[in-house]
């Protein structure tokens, strides 16, 4: 059995908030199926903040790996959970660009931005980057300078 994800409030954005209904965008865990999405509890922790969505709010979601995205609409929602109408599943291209690896660090995506991590264990060793290119520029200054 899968564990339960959530969805982090710190992910979703307010796009537009109007009148009647907000339109809101949220970049989903790293493991999240589109399947998940019927169920309410992702939303627990969004819903215990200011982010909470509200009933017939719109909401764009994208996987963490940008290979596929959903739109729909919030059905109904409490201070626990949110119901989403019948999303809609979009299929987007893989990623196509390669991404730095040098055999003993690479440049990996987060979700919002580049980071260079140690190949051996996984471990973090940089900041968030806006670009691929910034990243790599950190990765070489890993290494030693000669003299």
């Amino acid at each position: 059995m899968r564990k339960r994800l959530r969805v982090d409030p710190a992910v979703v954005t307010v796009n537009f908030q109007g009148f009647a209904f907000r339109e809101m965008f949220a970049r989903l865990p790293s493991g999240m199926i589109a399947d998940d999405l019927k169920e309410p509890e992702i939303w627990k922790n969004v819903q215990q903040g200011n982010k909470a969505l509200r009933k017939f709010d719109r909401i764009v979601l994208v996987s963490f790996d940008e290979t596929w995205m959903a739109e729909a609409y919030v059905e109904s929602a409490t201070g626990e959970q949110a119901l989403l109408a019948r999303p809609k599943i979009i299929t987007l291209n893989e990623r196509s660009e390669k991404l730095f690896n040098d055999g003993t660090y690479r440049v990996e995506w987060t979700g919002s931005g580049y980071r260079v991590a140690r190949l051996r264990d996984g471990a973090a060793m940089t900041e968030s980057f806006a670009n691929a290119p910034l990243a790599e520029r950190a990765l070489a200054g890993l290494y030693p300078r000669r003299a």
